[in-house]
C-alpha cells in the first residue's frame, strides 16, 4: 500500500469516525449528564485508538480492528496485542468522564 492510499484510508475512517459520534452525540442528548458523558468520550476513545498492525509493520489501524483480526484470523498473535492497550485507553477515558461529570455538578452547584 502506498503512503498517499494508507493517509486516504485514515482520512476516510476519520470522516466516517465523525459521523458515528455525531448520531451518538444526537442519540444520547436525552440523557442524564452522568449517562451521556462517559457514553460519549468512550465511543471516541474505542473509534480513534491506533494501534500497530504487526510487530512487522509500520503502519497503523485502529485497536479494535487489529485486536479483532489478531483474534479471528491469526492463530499465533492474541487478540490481547491491541486488545489490552484498548482496554487501557477506555479505562482513562472513564477516568475523563468521571472527572468531566463531577466539574459539570460543581458548576452547576456553584450557581
Amino acid at each position: 500500500m502506498t503512503t498517499n492510499a494508507y493517509l486516504w484510508g485514515w482520512f476516510a475512517y476519520l470522516l466516517g469516525c465523525a459521523g458515528v459520534l455525531f448520531v451518538w452525540w444526537w442519540l444520547t442528548r436525552p440523557l442524564a449528564v452522568w449517562a451521556k458523558v462517559p457514553l460519549r468520550i468512550v465511543l471516541a476513545a474505542l473509534l480513534v485508538t491506533p494501534w500497530s498492525v504487526s510487530p512487522e509493520h509500520d503502519e497503523w489501524a485502529p485497536a479494535w480492528v487489529v485486536s479483532l483480526f489478531d483474534g479471528l484470523a491469526q492463530e499465533d498473535i492474541s487478540l490481547w496485542r491491541a486488545g489490552g492497550p484498548l482496554l487501557g485507553m477506555l479505562g482513562v477515558a472513564l477516568v475523563v468522564a468521571c472527572l468531566e461529570v463531577w466539574r459539570q455538578r460543581r458548576k452547576i452547584a456553584v450557581q
